[in-house]
This record gives C-alpha cells, structure tokens and sequence, in this order.
C-alpha cells in the first residue's frame, strides 16, 4: 500500500516545534535544521550527535522557537553516507520552501536586514561603472534606492537546464516541487555534477535581485562640435573615431578636434552621465562612478584621468580594470540570487589551497576554509586585447568569536597573477587587413583614403569611412559562425538601388566637384571564406600565444605546481565572433599542451553581456564592497549566531604587475638564465600614481649593457626583434668599476622604463626624518652580525597585517621575513595598504633558514605583537642596522653620485642613477583612425 505522507511536516508547538521528516528525504546524518520566515531566522536547531535521516524517518525537536513562520523554509544541514569512503563527506545543505509562492531571498548583502525598502533617495544611492572601449561604452548602475526583501525564487530557466544534467536517481525518494531538494538528492557522491547543475540554475545574470541594471551599449565614436562632444549615435556630424587611445597623453590635441585629450575626456564623460541618468531614469547626480582601465593604462595615467573626472561625482574611483570587472560578472552569475547555495556550488568545483579538488585531494579539500578556482580571462575589443590570470578565491572569514555559528561571512578575493594587453591587437586590427584586402579587389588606389596630412582631406575621409564601414560588415557577416564564410560586396552610388540583402553594401561618396578619381566597378566582388580564414589566423595565433604566455607565467610566480587553468572568460564585443572563439580555443589548448599545463579548461561566453558585462561586474563588485560590514564589526557576530550569512568582496590583491620577461644579455648571443624582471612580478605603486619594481639580481658590469623583452618566452622566435633598453660605456671605464667592487642592478617602471644602478655594494637610503619607538620589541628589531663582515639580520618577521579568522590567525605575506638582511644601508618596505598598523611575529623554528618562507609555523603557535602605527600618508618604512625605524611620505632619495667613475672612490652604499635608451614610441601606422591607412 502506497504511503501519501508529504516527505516533510512542520508544525508548531509552545517553546519550540517539531519536524517531521520521510526516510530518504534528505540522504545523510541531520547535523543542524535552520527555520526561515522569508529571510529571518526563526529556528536554528544542532543535532549532537547527529540524526540519520536515510534509514528511517525522524522526528526532530527544533528550539528555540521565536515564532509560527508565514512563509517558511526549513534548511537541513547533513553530510552524506559514504560507505567506501574513509573520508568525512563534506557538509551539505538541503532547502524545503514549503510555500515557494511566498518565499524571498535576501537581497545582496541585506543592506536591509528587515526587508523594507530603503526610503531614502538621492545622489549618494546611486553607483555607476563606465566602461568606455575603443569601439562602444556602456554603464552599469546599482541603485541601492531599489534594494529591499523582495521575493527572488530560483529562476525557472535555470532550473530546466539544470534538471537537463542529472542523472538518474541513485535511491528511492518522491519527487519533490523543490528544485534545491532535487538538485541535492539527486547527486549524492557527484560533486561535479551538483556543482555543474548549481551553475546552470545560478547561469542567467541576476541583474534584478542585485539591483544592478545597465545602459545599451553606444558606439565611442564622437561627434564634436567647438566645444560641445557628443556621441555618434546621439547626434549627427563628422565621427571623431578611436579616441581611447588618446587616454595615454591627455595633453596631446586630440586629431579631428582643437581639443586636448583631458578637456575632451571631461566632457565626454560628462556627456555620459547625463545620457545614463536620461536612459534608466536615474536621479541626474551620481554619488560614487568608478571607471574601468585598460590593463596596459600605467597607474599615472590612471591617476590623471580621475583629476579629469573628480567634477562627475562625490566619489571617484578607478580600482578595476577591464579583465578583474570580466571576472566579476563571472561571479555574479556562478553566486547566482542566494550567495549561499552560489558559494557551495562553487567550492564543489573549486581548489583547496594546496591545488586540488574534492575528488583529488579529499582530505585538505574537506579541512580547507578557502578555495580557488583559476581564471583566464581573455578581453577582446576594438582595439585591445587585455589578458588576465585571476586567482578566484572564497574565504569562510567568520570572526573565531563566532564559533561554528550558522550564518557565515564569506569573502571574494579576487588576485591578479599576470596581466597584460596589446593596445593594436583587437577587431579593428582585422577589419583594418580586410579594409586592405577589399581595397585592392576594388580597385581603389591607397592614395584615396588617406587622409593625414592633406590640405582637403574632407572627400578621403569619407571614403576611409565608408571602405571601413564595407570590411566591418565583411567581417560581421563572414565571422559570425564557428566557420568563416563567403562574403558578396556590391558597390552602389548614394542614389543607386539597394543590392539584395545577401550582399553588403559598398556606398562610395561622390565628389561635389566631380573632382574624384574613377568610381569602383559596379560588379560585386567576393571575400571568399578561405581569404577570411587567413585573415583571421595570424590574429588568433598572436592573442593565444599573449594569453597562454600570461597564464604560464602567473601560474610561476603563484607558485601552483600541480595547478592549471581552470575556466577560460571571452569577453569583449569582439568575441562575437564564433571563428575567432573557437580558434583561439583550439589554439590555446594546443598551446596548454606545449607548457605541459592540462588542456582541460572550461569556456565561458556570454554572447548577451559579451561588452555590457565588464560594465555589470565592475558595478557588482563595488557595490558587494560597498554594502558588506566588516568582518570585524562587533554586530556582525550577533546575526551570523542568528544565521544570517554575509558576502564581501576584498579588492587588495587587485594591484598592478608586468606582462613580459626582461633578460640581460649576457653576450652576442646568450641571455643570463634568470630575468631581471619577470612576469606577473608585483609593481609597487607610490603617491602619484607611478610605479615600479626592482630587479631581484646583480649583474657583472660590462661596457654593453641590453635588456631584451620577452612576451611569453625568450626562446619563442615570435620574440626574434626584442631588444628593449640600452646603456653604453667605454670599455676601459667598465673594467675600471668592475675592479672597484661595482655591481649592475635595474629598476622599472609602470610604462617598462627601465632604470641603471651601477651600485658600490648594496644601494643606501639617505634615511632622514623621525624615529618610531620600538622599546616594546622583545630584544629589538635587529639581530647584530654574527661575525666580522656578516650583514645585520631581522630578529622577527614584519607584518602590515594580523587578524582573527575562523579557528585560528590569519596574516598577509610578511613584509619582510625574519632572518631577512639589514644592508649597511637600511631596509625599505612599502606598506600602502587600507591597514595602517605594522605587527612583528615571533619566528618559528625555521626563521633564517628559509623554512619559514615556504611554509611557516603553524599559525596557532605563533605570537604577535603591535610594533607602530603607521602615520596617515606615510607609505614607506626604513629600518637601519641599529634598528632604528622611520616612515616616510615619499621613497627616500639614494645615495647617488654624479658620474659613473665617481663610484671607484665612493663609499660602499653609493649609486648611480641613469634611464635607459629604450624603444618606446607610438607608431601612428599602427592606428587605423589616424589617416595613414
């Protein structure tokens, strides 16, 4: 006989209530049962030990008990049987909406807790992301007056691609309305498949339930008029085109206009905001903009641009470039409307931090309280390519003080291995080759669409522009399937008929004068599939090798061995292209293979948010920032006792680093084995937006000094012409310094200028300024010499960081480690950071032998104590070889000398300073907007 018991009942008793639960309904040992009325606790009950709700039925007692719930969800915490296994299963959650009609989950970070709308509205509610590329700009908006307990059910899209992927039932159990309960149920001891389900539920951009909306995307050309800027697409005039490269000179007129890049930009911006508020209806001040940056932009550029921008808005930020927004969309939609099941979903998938998976390394993966995923974004757009590796990662940081409480404080920490972009290498670099190609089956001479330079360019100008506008409908048409295809151009005159609508239209501009050259024959001409394939490779070829270049080099510096790409993101308008999306894939698995790195990767697309979502993921990751309370803020342990679970996101590990290796030449043919500078090598940025990064070797002095440049790899021929930066001395004078003790460093900056230190012994610091007072370090910061010669070392490691996490201490990578030599010229730290207390730690008992670098003391074994606080605007720290330690606003001078032969007396500490001849320029060739083409 057929048992019609619902699986699950609840009903309410005095002081607390019972739960009544079917055999199977949930698959494993009850650890905890949570009661939610919407989004409020109402019940959060512990099982110790544990009830086995998979061999018979249970009925729970649950208290307390607050009150009778109007729209309940009852949330079962198990782990699931595992006969075969040795290992704990990893803790489960499974979700009863026994009213689905009523139930509503929290908005993003419950920004309010209590589910009524926020009431206030005005400039400082509103957030905006610009996106502003070489070929079209869009926004993306948080509006926090929207944020409210709305409901937001699972989405039913979602949950049918998701039902799509599970396999059969592997037990007995009625089939549940509960898309969670199913999902759950259905894919015991798979955690592959329950994460891969979990994505397709969470697989549509929430764009609602976070509040975040966003403009249609508009082309960057511009229309200006005197002083007025427009865009091309609101408003009618000569288009002014490719304006974003203009970022990097702001004082440079900008051609087509009288205006200079940074009075051009602060009105275009302008422009922007005014159209944004117009198209989503928003007030017409914004209270907080962040503007996203091409990851090649030097941090000094970036810094005058937002000088350029502080009249838009209160607050002016410029924090995420183009790849980390990619990312960040990527998350959004992998977290989905309810961050939690989102984040269990992808820790299923995910890394532990020794590098493997919960079906690689159970044990660690089971114990971790982070976990990763790597991801390789690769941003094609009009006229860059950006590239990035990023280190996805989750960290469980709920307070130790909240114990093993039900509510959770997660963070996303996204962290930038490697990065970098080509500025000519995008769209506009094929549609420039097709443009070419189409000339000449046209019959056009070169001479007719060149503009730059000539007297009246206005009639080549518009031939430029409408040739153009033929290739880029060529490669639309001809790309836009996984196989490129014939494309049929049928010229016309302005008044000729239309050609059918197979063909693309060429309409070439009449002279008023009749003064122009010969018109092109009015036969249609053909771009056949084989001539767009070849078009298309040497552009495959050159982003793969760039972008797996990248991710070999941050999965190096990271450290990650056994680890490998895990989810390739192809973002940018360009992407659009099914050809260049699967070539470059195919590409870069073939590439994968080369570097022995597993070709295994999954592939991300979104054609919908292909340009909008940079725009969407940068405003999403602001505003997660912006509504999260601190992990340390004493009302936040109460609400993860009552099990309300928060989300931050942690932007620090967000910081700029090189895209290339730099080798010294060694002699005529050979390069010294270790670079002086290397991939995804970290840039330290100093108070005006300059950067840079010292050379972790020295080198011998000789009268030739060439640093090469490498993209990917000094042995890849693609790399033949890489000769970067030169110095040159006579050869007597560099065998006198080299006799005198004098050794070859090298300094960099964020533009790759590359600086010479011909140093006498290790450089000094004119170290000037007040002293901090360290009389409460256990026998000082500095350890004397251990004998006659020997450098001073440091008695203890340097923190800029130390703080309370989960069962345990949790510290940022030591500024400095102990055992660390003090040079007779002291030591410099840069401490640029949100934290502005130092922490010294008490070594273990590898300190000084490089123990303590690779692994460190167990972290519940460690002492810390308070060392200084660092003064408001001091970024830097020195410390002396008597201990002695002082801050600084700026990087202290060195001790320099004027001439190179002027080290052969100097005293040990001495430099000299000189940039090196390098060959950086802009070739205006390579601009396809600039009139040459």
């Amino acid at each position: 006989m057929s048992d019609d018991r619902p699986s699950l009942e609840l009903y309410g008793r005095s002081g607390s209530a019972g739960l009544a639960l079917r055999r199977g309904t949930v698959p494993g040992r009850i650890e905890r049962v949570d009661v939610l009325d919407g989004s409020a606790v109402v019940s959060t009950t512990t099982f110790t030990p544990p009830v086995d709700g998979a061999a018979a039925d249970a009925d729970l007692v649950l208290t307390p008990w607050r009150r009778r719930p109007a729209a309940p969800t009852v949330v079962v915490h198990y782990r699931r049987h595992q006969p075969e296994s040795r290992v704990p299963a990893p803790s489960a959650r499974g979700s009863f909406r026994l009213d689905p009609e009523q139930i509503g989950d929290r908005p993003m970070t419950q920004a309010t807790p209590d589910g009524v709308p926020a009431q206030t509205e005005g400039p400082d509610l509103i957030g905006a992301f610009f996106d502003f590329g070489t070929s079209r700009a869009v926004c993306g908006v948080f509006d926090r007056r929207r944020v409210s307990g709305s409901d937001a059910a699972l989405p039913a899209a979602g949950v049918e691609r998701a039902r799509s992927l599970l396999p059969v039932q592997l037990f007995a159990t009625d089939d549940s309305p509960d898309p969670a309960q199913e999902i759950e149920d259905r894919t015991v001891g798979i955690p592959r498949i329950r994460g891969e389900a979990w994505r397709e539920v969470f697989g549509c951009a929430p764009l609602d339930v976070h509040h975040v909306s966003h403009t249609r995307p508009r082309t960057s050309d511009l229309v200006v008029t005197g002083d007025s800027v427009d865009f091309a697409s609101d408003a009618t005039g000569e288009r002014v085109r490719g304006v974003k490269r203009h970022l990097a000179d702001l004082e440079r007129t900008v051609p087509g206009t009288e205006l200079s890049g940074r009075e051009l930009f602060r009105r275009v911006y302008a422009r922007f905001a005014e159209l944004v508020a117009a198209e989503l209806e928003m007030p017409r001040a914004i209270g907080s903009l962040s503007v996203t940056f091409p990851t090649k932009l030097p941090p000094d550029k970036r810094d005058e641009l937002l000088d350029v921008l502080r009249t838009l808005a209160p607050k002016v930020e410029m924090n995420i470039d183009e790849a980390v927004a990619a990312a960040g969309f990527a998350m959004m939609k992998r977290l989905g409307a309810d961050f939690l099941l989102g984040v269990e979903a992808f820790t299923l998938n995910a890394r532990c931090p020794e590098g493997g998976r919960a079906w690689e390394q159970p044990d660690e993966w089971a114990k971790a309280r982070a976990w990763h995923e790597n991801l390789l974004v690769i941003d094609v757009g009009g006229g860059t390519t950006d590239c990035a590796l990023i280190k996805v990662a989750i960290v469980d940081a709920t307070p130790a003080s909240a114990g093993d409480s039900p509510g959770r404080f997660y963070k996303l920490q996204p962290q930038v291995l490697a990065s970098g972009g080509r500025l000519n290498l995008g769209g506009d670099r094929l549609t420039a080759q097709l443009f070419k190609l189409l000339r000449g089956k046209l019959g056009i001479r070169q001479g007719d669409t060149r503009f730059q330079g000539v007297e009246k360019a206005a009639l080549r100008k518009q031939r430029f522009h409408a040739l153009w506008e033929a290739a880029e409908a060529v490669k639309r048409q001809g790309l836009r399937d996984e196989n490129p295809a014939t494309v049929r151009i049928c010229p016309a005159t302005p008044d000729g008929a239309a050609p059918d609508s197979g063909a693309v239209p060429f309409v070439w501009p009449v002279s008023p004068d009749d003064a122009a050259p010969a018109e092109p024959p009015a036969a249609e001409v053909t771009v056949t599939a084989d001539e767009i394939a070849e078009q298309l490779r040497d552009l495959v070829a050159e982003i793969a090798w760039l972008a797996g270049g990248i991710a070999r080099g941050g999965l190096d510096v990271s450290g990650g061995g056994r680890e490998s790409v895990d989810r390739v993101l192809f973002s940018g308008g360009s992407m659009h292209s099914a050809a260049l999306r699967r070539g470059i894939e195919d590409a870069l698995r073939r590439r994968f293979e080369s570097d022995q790195l597993a070709p295994t990767f999954e592939v991300e697309f979104d054609a919908e948010f292909a340009k909008t979502g940079t725009a969407v993921g940068g405003v999403y990751l602001d505003a997660v920032a912006d509504l999260s309370p601190d992990a340390d803020d004493p009302e936040v342990v109460p609400e993860l006792l009552r099990g309300i679970s928060y989300l931050d996101v942690d932007a620090s590990r967000l910081y700029v680093n090189l895209a290339a290796d730099f080798h010294l030449r060694k002699g005529s043919q050979e390069t010294y084995e270790e670079p002086v500078f290397s991939r995804g090598q970290r840039l330290e940025l100093e108070p005006g937006g300059r950067a840079y990064a010292e050379g972790r070797s020295t080198y011998p002095v000789r009268a030739v000094l060439a640093v090469h440049r490498y993209d990917v790899s000094r042995d890849d021929r693609r790399d033949a012409d890489s000769l970067w930066a030169t110095h040159t001395m006579k050869v007597h004078e560099a065998d006198a310094l080299a006799a005198a003790g004098v050794n070859v460093r090298f300094e960099i900056d964020q533009e790759e200028r590359i600086t010479l230190l011909l140093c006498k012994g290790t450089p000094g610091w004119l170290l000037e300024g007040p002293e901090a007072d360290t009389t409460a370090v256990p026998h000082g910061l500095v350890a004397p010499p251990e004998h006659e010669g020997a450098p001073a070392t440091l008695r203890y490691s340097l923190y800029q960081e130390v703080y309370q996490v989960g069962v345990g201490l949790r510290e940022r990578e030591p500024l400095a480690f102990a055992g660390d030599p003090v040079p007779a010229g002291g030591l410099l730290l840069h401490v640029a950071a949100r934290r502005i207390t130092l922490y010294w730690g008490q070594p273990g008992a590898g300190a000084g032998t490089g123990v303590e670098r690779d692994a460190g003391p167990d972290p519940a074994h460690r002492e810390f104590g308070t060392l200084a606080d660092v003064p408001e605007g001091y970024v830097w720290v020195s410390l002396d070889a008597t201990g002695t330690l002082r801050f600084h606003k700026e990087r202290p001078r060195r001790r320099t000398v004027t001439a190179p032969l002027d080290l052969i007396a100097a005293a040990d500490g001495e430099v000299f300073e000189e940039v090196m001849k390098s060959g950086l320029f802009y070739d205006e060739n390579k601009d396809p907007f600039s009139g040459t083409l």
